[in-house]
């Protein structure tokens, strides 16, 4: 299908993209370097597995789960790896430059990829409270402006209030949640004609977005542990999201089924909601000392989730990342 978008903004991003790239690769060229100390094989390593699953969640996951949308089923994703391209490139040097007093040359280490990935992560989820009003152009000032302001604000957490980085990431849930409502609301209404035809769901794309969850559902212990360095508060935390996960999927399931009428499952509700528990035990999955916790927890995320895409009018609102 052809875009539909007027010639000035298709001729708009292409140009404005590649300036930015542009820009981006002569930052990196005067200000950044590689690391070059001589580190531990198997340390590496393990760095690089957390890399790769938080990039699985974020390309594979979030792009997919978006794609339910009729008009944006597979354009979606496409869009998905567009803003976490360009969102790790601007993560990476916002850290970098923020956390580096004085300034100077930034080194880049693997460390420096797995943070600004989870950072851009941010807007992958804000993305879906407005996929389908924005164009691409409205998502490259997104990407620079929301990032922006949520590298800033782990960074004075962290130098103000000394929290833990840990902490401060599993805020990007509400940040991101509450940015994207903001962004929604600043649109301009009415929307322009058509919008709301591209606001529908579909159901064979519903495969697709239940495959997006799959992912995140199988990764997100990785999500959740990534930032902490203790061995033991790390394998606290892959376990209790793990129970917290599996109960919210059985919770979810099984109330979705129970509050409709013909027995069936809403898929709609599912898509989010077997998440609810890695999000619900997210700041506090390496304290917990016990397993019952973590289910408990699970078990009422999975029970909000449902009611309040259950009472709400827009599902796929209702219950988020």
């Amino acid at each position: 299908m052809g875009s539909k978008y007027p010639p000035s903004v298709r001729g708009c991003l292409p140009l404005w993209a590649l300036t930015l790239e542009a820009a981006l690769i002569l930052v990196f060229f005067f200000f950044t370097y590689y690391d070059t100390s001589l580190e531990d094989q198997k340390v590496l390593m393990a760095f690089y597995q957390v890399c790769q699953d938080l990039t699985v969640m974020a390309a594979l996951g979030l792009g997919f789960l978006t794609s339910s949308l009729r008009r944006h089923s597979w354009s979606s994703v496409a869009f998905n790896l567009f803003m976490l391209a360009l969102g790790v490139q601007w993560a990476i040097l916002l850290d970098g430059f923020l956390s580096q007093f004085p300034p100077g040359k930034l080194v880049i280490k693997l460390s420096s990829i797995r943070l600004a990935t989870m950072s851009a992560m941010s807007v992958l989820i804000s993305a879906g409270a407005v996929l389908g009003k924005v164009n691409l152009v409205q998502f490259v000032v997104m990407v620079l402006v929301e990032l922006t302001a949520f590298v800033t604000m782990r960074m004075v957490s962290r130098k103000v209030f000394s929290t833990e980085d840990h902490t401060n990431m599993m805020c990007i849930h509400v940040f991101a949640a509450y940015f994207g409502l903001t962004v929604a609301w600043c649109l301009p209404k009415p929307l322009p004609e058509g919008t709301e035809e591209k606001e529908r769901t579909a159901t064979s794309p519903s495969l697709s977005a239940m495959l997006g969850t799959l992912f995140l559902w199988m990764f997100w212990p990785s999500f959740n542990s990534a930032l902490l360095r203790n061995p033991i508060e790390r394998r606290n935390a892959v376990f209790n999201t793990y129970y917290a996960l599996a109960v919210s999927a059985v919770t979810s399931i099984s109330v979705s089924s129970l509050a409709h009428p013909r027995g069936k499952i809403n898929m709609t509700y599912m898509h989010n909601a077997v998440l609810a528990g890695g999000v619900a035990v997210g700041a506090s999955c390496h304290l917990i000392s016990s397993p019952w916790l973590a289910m408990v927890l699970g078990l009422v995320a999975g029970l909000i989730s449902v009611g309040g895409a259950k009472c709400l009018p827009f599902p796929h609102l209702a219950v988020g990342f």
